[in-house]
């Protein structure tokens, strides 16, 4: 056992340590595939863990319960629970139980989605009977406000057989009459849901909402209404729902109220700017109408509409930065909805990055650091997602699952767009960061001057004057050839010049010993008589020589 003054010493060893490190030279913890399916685990074990003994999800009251309940219940099913946990069972059997009662737009979307992943055959009756509700309570605008009406069995089924009617078959394409159809069509209804909208073609125009609820026919809309009715009624699509005239209006509505930088507002305003959240909202209404309504002139990813939507995403998504700590709180990230909704629109368009960033890597960095120890997220950054209630933290916690899941809520949409992927990128890319080329260079111009004639002056065209011959100069005679010139640079010059002077001194010293020698032999006494006589010849001179101007004699410098 350590002594006391051991243990002191080992405290005194941590806390220097401690201090001398760094606080950027703690180990980064990357939101690796490990640490995603720790915190998916987390998560789902808190779901479970607030599931109530009738199968709901919470505080047990009727309000919101089966929208509640089928959230989390889509969300533990998309996370890999098996449909035949006894929770999701329970959870589907209070859906079923409550379906007749249920009026609210979030509610019916969700327990469509809910039911459909239950795989049976017997929820097609739930499941027509709420998308029948929400066909009927959407408004002028194409968009949903938050109730609906009770509609019954009866009246759902023959709202499906008159939007039929009004859409003719393959082989009724050449033979249809609209005007005999819609009457036909209107036949069926009863006569206190013959205004709905669907049985309408929608007008080029389409009114304003109103500024507050009016009744059920024209009420006041917004786009996170409109969002849940849409992945609601494009599931009932599987279902033999005939759902394609309520998206030709809620494509309608999206291409009109899209803002200039690309993005939706809340309600339906005509160039309301939003947010995120609302931009993928709009994103996906166009989608539909490329699959509803495909215009082969118009691919998506050649669809202004489609690019600026894109090109507003990529601005609000950050980049990760490979650590799951001290990272920004998802209110200033953009919040929960937002990240669910965006997850979607990315997975529906297989589209890994936004303008380069990965958008995947950088909201599970953010998501994984702010779970809870618990498993849940108490703080969703969007409204109502920050109330400290239990269906605050069950929203959030569903939300933030399906987001690290890459929850696919429409996988046939998904199948039946036909985008390229690759050029939407790219066209995207250049959107946010277009090339600036610089300008050409300007050509200098010479302006042309054209001088007018005096007033009152007849303009008289000058005569040509007729061409002067050409005089032939002299040609001068053809220079002497002269000799090469050696090249600027050679040495032989130089060398050629050392050479002749060597040679020219060594004639001359040759010459100066030659004469010494002479000079030496007239003083010799013995003195050879052919010399002599050449002396003596030299004495008789002729007068004529000696007038002669004589040369000095050049005098020799002996070398020293």
């Amino acid at each position: 056992m350590f002594s006391v003054r051991s243990s002191l010493r080992f405290a005194a060893l941590v806390a220097t340590v401690a201090l001398a490190t760094p606080p950027g030279a703690r180990a980064q913890q990357p939101a690796d595939k490990a640490t995603v399916n720790r915190s998916i685990e987390v998560g789902v074990r808190y779901l479970k863990s607030q599931q109530k003994a009738n199968g709901s999800f919470g505080d047990g009251s009727k309000s919101r319960q089966v929208g509640y309940t089928a959230l989390c219940g889509l969300s533990l099913v998309e996370c890999g629970v098996p449909i035949t946990d006894p929770g999701i069972k329970r959870a589907a059997a209070l859906v079923r139980f409550q379906a007749n009662d249920v009026d609210s737009t979030y509610d019916a979307a969700l327990a469509i989605l809910f039911l459909d992943r239950m795989k049976e055959k017997t929820d097609k009756r739930y499941i027509h009977l709420l998308a029948g509700r929400l066909m009927a309570a959407q408004m002028p605008t194409g968009g949903w406000g938050y109730t609906l009406s009770k509609n019954t069995e009866q009246e759902t089924n023959a709202l499906f057989a008159a939007v039929r009617k009004l859409t003719p078959t393959e082989k009724e394409k050449d033979t249809f009459d609209a005007s005999k159809a819609r009457a036909a069509a209107l036949a069926l209804m009863p006569a206190g849901m013959r205004r709905l909208p669907v049985l309408y073609d929608p007008p080029a125009q389409l009114p304003n909402d109103p500024k507050k609820t009016v009744d059920v026919f024209d009420a006041l809309t917004d786009n996170s209404n409109t969002h849940f009715a849409m992945i609601g009624l494009w599931t009932a699509r599987k279902h033999d729902v005939p759902v394609d005239r309520t998206f030709t209006l809620v494509n309608r509505r999206f291409r009109t109220s899209q803002a200039t930088n690309g993005t939706w507002g809340y309600g339906f305003t005509r160039g309301g700017a939003g947010n995120g959240a609302l931009t993928a909202i709009g994103l996906l209404g166009v989608t539909i109408g490329h699959v509803v309504n495909p215009d082969p002139a118009v691919k998506p990813e050649s669809d202004p509409v489609v690019l600026n939507a894109f090109a507003a995403l990529s601005k609000t998504v950050g980049a990760p930065v490979g650590d799951t700590t001290n990272r920004p709180t998802l209110e200033a990230s953009g919040g929960l909805y937002f990240f669910w909704a965006m997850e979607r629109i990315a997975v529906l368009y297989d589209v890994q990055t936004l303008n380069k960033k990965d958008w995947y890597l950088w909201g599970a960095e953010i998501l994984i650091c702010h779970q809870l120890a618990d498993g849940s997220w108490e703080k969703g950054g969007y409204p109502g997602g920050d109330e400290k209630t239990a269906h605050s933290a069950l929203a959030n916690t569903a939300l933030a699952l399906m987001f690290l899941r890459r929850a696919n809520l429409t996988p046939d949409l998904g199948k039946r767009l036909i985008v390229d992927t690759s050029a939407l990128a790219k066209k995207v890319d250049e959107k946010v960061e277009p090339k600036v080329e610089p300008p050409p260079t300007p050509k200098p111009t010479v302006p042309e001057i054209e001088i007018a004639p005096m007033p009152h002056e007849p303009t008289v065209k000058p005569t040509p004057k007729p061409p002067t011959p050409p005089i032939v100069q002299p040609q001068p005679p053809l220079p002497e050839p002269v000799a090469e010139q050696p090249k600027k640079g050679s040495v032989l010059p130089y060398i050629l010049g050392g050479i002749g002077l060597l040679l020219l001194l060594a004639l001359l010293a040759f010459l100066l010993v030659r004469k010494k020698g002479g000079a030496d032999d007239s003083d010799d006494a013995d003195e050879k008589p052919a010399k002599k006589a050449k002396k003596k010849l030299k004495g008789k001179e002729t007068v004529a020589d000696e007038r002669k101007p004589k040369k000095k004699p050049k005098v020799e410098e002996d070398d020293e």
